[in-house]
Parts: structure tokens; C-alpha cells; sequence
């Protein structure tokens, strides 16, 4: 049992469904929305050609990641008080800033182009664009209010409680749980980069830049929302960037 400082006692399983059960909903929602609907052909399939698939699953992501958030909430809270810093809107600010930049000069393609690689080698986003998927007005707004929802809330929150509530901790210590995030270790920080990477490994070196510069800011800080504002305003303006630029390949 956790015995936490307002002496609640909580079972070990609750961390677990805590700072994992919000990424995991998100990712089986992914997984299993196109093949329920599309079965065996769900395969290889690319929501930007299903615009009733591409709202429905946006919508069940957002509707089932809000139903975990709001069940392991109080658990999250007692954990991770809410408090934030003002430089958690400078950072996610200058952060969307390196994400625009790096990625506008395509260097992970010119890379693989160098190898003799396809471009594309790593893959790519669905790169939706709500405006040629959506020729109903209605309906691109209701893709956008989801879409935005799910970059600014419901992600932020969801793979900051996995990568800096579970993971980077869970790598250091047995009793991770315990683990202060200004104590995390070198392992621990390294692998924020490292998931940063892997997670998004068609815009590598853009994902490597932020997430290290969030992790600084971390270790600063010893904020755990600090981590999820910068992390929805850098979605955030992404998210403008994107529909204002029309640049889908980062959606």
C-alpha cells in the first residue's frame, strides 16, 4: 500500500492504472476503432481517406482518455499537487518554436535521402486535412473541436503521467512512486530524449530538442504540471501553426 502525505492509503495498482490507463486507452481506441469498423482491411489503413473514422475515433480518444483522467485524478493530484509555474508557457512556447523550425527544414529526410533511403522511411502522420476530408462545415468544426481537444488536454496529460509519472522514475528506483523528479537520475533524463525519439522518429530531431528542453525544465522546477502546460501549448500552437500554414504532415 502507498501511504501518501495526507495519510491515504492507496493499493499499489492504482499508480499503475494512474499514470499508465489514460496513454493505453488512447492507444487501443487507435488500435481497435478502424479494425472494429474496417476489420482484417483496418490494416496499414490511413484515416485521412475516412473522414466518418477520422472523427469517430478522435471522439472516442478524447470521450474514453477524459473518463480514465477524471477516475485517477484524485490519486494524480495527491501525488502531483497542482501548481504551476509561469515558465512552463515560455517554455512550451519556445519549445513549438524548435518543433517548427527543425521540422521545416526537413533535415531527417535529407538524411535518409543521403543513405539512399525513402523519406519516408520511418513513417509519417495521417496528415488529415480537415478542409478537403470535411467539405460539411459542421463537421470540420466538430474534427477540429476534438482534434484540439486531443492535443491540448487529454495527450499532455496522458503521456506526461507515463513518460515523466512512471517511466523516467520506474527506470531509477524500485520505489519509483516515491522518487522526487529532481532526483531522477541520468538514466532517467536520458530517457525522456530517448522515448522522444522513438515515439516520434520521422521528426527525431525535433522530438529529441523538446523533450530535453522540457526535462530541463523539470529538474528546474520539480513541477509535474509544469511538464503537462508546456506540453499543451507547444500542442497548441502547433495546432494553429498547422491549420493556419496548412503543413498536415505534422497532425
Amino acid at each position: 500500500m502507498d501511504n501518501d502525505a495526507d495519510g491515504r492509503i492507496d493499493p499499489p495498482w492504482m499508480r499503475w492504472v494512474a499514470f499508465l490507463g489514460p496513454l493505453v486507452a488512447f492507444a487501443l481506441v487507435g488500435y481497435w476503432g478502424p479494425r472494429v469498423v474496417l476489420g482484417a482491411d483496418a490494416s496499414g489503413i490511413s484515416l485521412s481517406n475516412h473522414p466518418q473514422l477520422a472523427l469517430g475515433v478522435t471522439v472516442i480518444r478524447v470521450v474514453s482518455m477524459l473518463l480514465v483522467v477524471g477516475c485517477v485524478m484524485p490519486f494524480v493530484r495527491r501525488v502531483f499537487p497542482i501548481r504551476v509555474s509561469p515558465v512552463s508557457v515560455v517554455v512550451g512556447a519556445v519549445g513549438a518554436l524548435i518543433w517548427i523550425i527543425l521540422c521545416r527544414l526537413n533535415i531527417e529526410s535529407s538524411m535518409l535521402l543521403m543513405f539512399g533511403l525513402p523519406a519516408d522511411q520511418f513513417g509519417s502522420r495521417d496528415a488529415i486535412d480537415p478542409w478537403s476530408l470535411y467539405p460539411d462545415a459542421s463537421h470540420r468544426l466538430a474534427f477540429l473541436f476534438f482534434r484540439f481537444t486531443l492535443l491540448v488536454v487529454t495527450v499532455p496529460i496522458a503521456e506526461e503521467l507515463m513518460l515523466r509519472g512512471c517511466l523516467m522514475r520506474a527506470i531509477e528506483a524500485d520505489d519509483w512512486h516515491a522518487l522526487p523528479l529532481n532526483q531522477i537520475g541520468r538514466v532517467g533524463l536520458i530517457t525522456a530524449t530517448v522515448y522522444g525519439i522513438v515515439s516520434h522518429p520521422a521528426e527525431w530531431i525535433a522530438a529529441a530538442a523538446w523533450f530535453s528542453l522540457v526535462t530541463w525544465m523539470m529538474v528546474r522546477t520539480n513541477r509535474f504540471w509544469d511538464c503537462v502546460v508546456a506540453h499543451s501549448v507547444t500542442n497548441a500552437i502547433l495546432g494553429a501553426y498547422i491549420v493556419a500554414s496548412g503543413d498536415y504532415r505534422l497532425w
